[in-house]
């Protein structure tokens, strides 16, 4: 799996997606947002990395959820965003269709759905569940 558009300034993708921006960024990422516990490892002068890790198995904090929508908004205005989880296909999909929900552009269901015809996702019905408690 390669990096996926969803937006027109939101990408998602993988750990290995984040660091080969290390090495080309075609798409001109400006900021990577971490969603898993691993950090980025190689990382590319003049881009903005920001970890925030959560876990599917545990409650989702709502003071994590926010931090991570607030991180996508501020960064999204001035630039590209590549959100990104370990393998790109859950935490990482989920968050940016909840950015989505959350800034009136798309319902979540309806974002998860579009994001599914762009890529392979697999989300965790548990983290779907606990994202939509705190919209």
């Amino acid at each position: 799996m390669s990096v996926t558009q969803v937006w027109e300034r939101l990408f998602i993708g993988s750990i290995g997606d984040a660091e080969a921006l290390a090495e080309s960024n075609p798409f001109g990422v400006t900021t990577v947002v971490t969603l898993c516990k691993e950090e980025v490892q190689k990382r590319a002068a003049g881009i903005n990395y920001l970890h925030v890790p959560l876990r599917e198995d545990r409650p989702l904090p709502a003071g994590k959820f926010d931090e991570v929508i607030d991180a996508l908004w501020e960064n999204i205005r001035w630039g590209k965003v590549l959100v990104h989880s370990l393998d790109g296909s859950s935490r990482a999909p989920v968050l940016a269709a909840a950015w989505m929900h959350v800034v009136g552009y798309k319902d979540i269901d309806a974002a998860l759905a579009d994001i599914r015809r762009l890529r392979p996702i697999e989300p965790n019905p548990v983290l779907i569940k606990r994202v939509k408690a705190v919209l």
